[in-house]
């Protein structure tokens, strides 16, 4: 047989090796890879995900408590309104530091819509007398209307706190001298940091001088 040449058994044998595939153990150190890479994808996933859940809680945070603010203190702004003279009134009734009642003559001279119109002499119809309330059981603002059922206006809501002064400045808890009332609202997420374990919280503060007007 000249130099450099094979024989057909050998080109045989040759071509069944390379042709055999992966031994177990390739496939098993295959199918680890690919286990360790597919665990280290599905974890990026899971905790963009949760980045992700956080960021909205985060958003809903700040949206609720600026939504309670803005409530809290359009309601407050409208104490005390009285232009029929009611007698006996009054505007603003002290009941804790979490929760307040208001009452305003508003509306009610549209025979057609008693809600709508100018002031009419009673705090009746709706939105008049109303009472601003803290709900720690389900985190949330509430209005609870004379007469009606308790409505959650904003959540996430972890601490409402309500201070109330007359017109030198001095605590009071006499409806008839309040003149300024000071707000803060406290909000929290319910969905620790991804990292860091840590909970989310935002507080407004706010301070609403009332007309003398009760």
């Amino acid at each position: 047989m000249p130099c450099g040449s094979k024989s057909t058994s050998s080109l045989a044998s040759a071509a069944r090796s390379a042709n055999s595939g992966f031994s177990l153990a390739e496939f098993l150190i295959v199918t680890l890879i690919l286990l360790v890479v597919a665990g280290a994808v599905f974890g990026m996933l899971g905790s963009t995900q949760r980045t992700a859940s956080y960021q909205s809680e985060v958003y809903a945070v700040m949206e609720n408590a600026r939504i309670a603010m803005d409530i809290t203190e359009r309601i407050l702004r409208q104490a005390g309104n009285n232009p029929r003279n009611i007698s006996p009134f009054e505007g603003i009734s002290a009941i804790g530091s979490s929760s307040v009642r208001v009452r305003s003559d508003l509306t009610g001279s549209d025979a057609g819509n008693p809600d709508k119109g100018d002031p009419d002499g009673d705090t009746m119809d709706a939105n008049e007398d109303i009472i601003i309330q803290y709900n720690s059981g389900n985190r949330t603002l509430e209005l609870l209307p004379n007469g009606g059922a308790a409505q959650a206006v904003a959540g996430c809501v972890t601490a409402l706190a309500l201070s109330y002064y007359d017109a030198d400045g001095t605590t009071t808890t006499v409806g008839a001298n309040i003149r300024r009332i000071g707000i803060s609202i406290t909000c929290a997420s319910g969905i620790p940091h991804p990292q860091t374990g840590q909970i989310f919280s935002t507080r407004l503060n706010s301070n609403i001088q009332l007309a003398a007007r009760q």
